[in-house]
């Protein structure tokens, strides 16, 4: 009888060979759900990055636009500079204009106020890396001598930053000066078209582009 009970109860069990096929089985489930999840996490954080890239850009563009859509004279005449400058090897671009568009930090400061407003390119501490600076210095006039220093980042992870100018014919230009004695002198080009693309980290090939266009109020 007892023989007879062993028996049926080896009989009732699962094998060696039974047991190592389930838990190969289980394996490759809880591989196939490790390799979901993770897909899921990184499309997740990738979304999240291009969403605070986006946003990052639109803002910058925003603020450039509303500066820029605030250009004025002083005594009679634009103060308009923009050109190229090297950068650890790279070409940038920096922006200096004359504009009614001061944003105030001070309590006794107001809005509005006429301000020597730049934007330029900084590399970042470590070098691996650039951001677009904006430079907002409020005066009776403009100070050419500290346009371009001080600030506040307005957008980081810079690949490149390019300006175009359209004159009061349509002709596109690389630079502008309005110190300069040609033609510019005392001028500001119709239109501004501002190209931005921002460091893409899954795919340094392919950065982000940003583009838009922007007329000026001055007249033709």
């Amino acid at each position: 009888m007892t023989r007879r009970l062993m028996k049926k109860i080896t009989h009732s069990g699962f094998t060696l060979v039974e047991i190592l096929i389930a838990i190969f089985i289980l394996g490759l489930v809880m591989a196939t759900v490790y390799v979901s999840y993770s897909g899921i996490m990184k499309t997740s954080h990738q979304m999240e990055e291009e969403s605070d890239i986006y946003k990052m850009a639109r803002m910058s563009m925003d603020r450039m636009i509303k500066d820029l859509s605030s250009l004025q004279t002083n005594s009679g005449s634009f103060d308009f500079r923009a050109g190229e400058k090297t950068l650890s090897n790279r070409e940038f671009y920096s922006l200096s204009f004359w504009s009614a568009s001061h944003l105030a930090f001070g309590e006794n400061e107001g809005t509005g106020r006429p301000a020597a407003i730049s934007y330029y390119v900084q590399e970042d501490e470590g070098g691996e890396s650039f951001s677009l600076w904006r430079s907002d210095i409020a005066g009776a006039k403009p100070d050419t001598e500290k346009n371009l220093s001080g600030g506040f980042v307005i957008c980081q992870k810079i690949d490149s930053w390019k300006l175009k100018f359209y004159d009061s014919t349509g002709r596109e230009l690389e630079s502008w000066d309005s110190s300069s004695l040609a033609e510019q002198k005392g001028k500001a080009p119709t239109a501004v078209k501002i190209e931005l693309a921002l460091v893409n980290l899954n795919d340094p090939e392919k950065p982000y582009k940003f583009m838009t266009k922007v007329f000026l109020p001055v007249k033709k």
